[in-house]
């Protein structure tokens, strides 16, 4: 029978008018720890007022930042019981 798990990944997205930014933070919460990844997009003042697109750049980088931490997360794990860790992805 196949293990399975299931992680929820709570993902907050601000946008800051005023500083025309779109700000986002990706949480994994798993057996009682917690990790967090954090993105931003700048809009360019000549650049159209597209909401969507800081979204999903600002939600894009706070993935990346948080699937880097997962790596680290793993490798550290394996450190710990002398296996040699996976080389990082690019």
């Amino acid at each position: 029978m196949p293990n399975k798990t299931r992680w929820i990944i709570d993902l907050d997205i601000e946008e800051v008018q005023e500083e025309r930014c779109t700000r986002a933070v990706a949480r994994l919460r798993r057996d009682g720890t917690s990790l967090e990844g954090t993105g931003t997009a700048h809009r360019h003042p000549r650049d159209l007022d597209l909401a969507r697109v800081g979204d999903d750049l600002a939600a894009a980088r706070a993935l990346v930042e948080l699937a880097s931490l997962l790596q680290t997360d793993a490798a550290q794990v394996l450190e710990k019981f002398g296996a040699t860790p996976p080389p990082p992805t690019a």
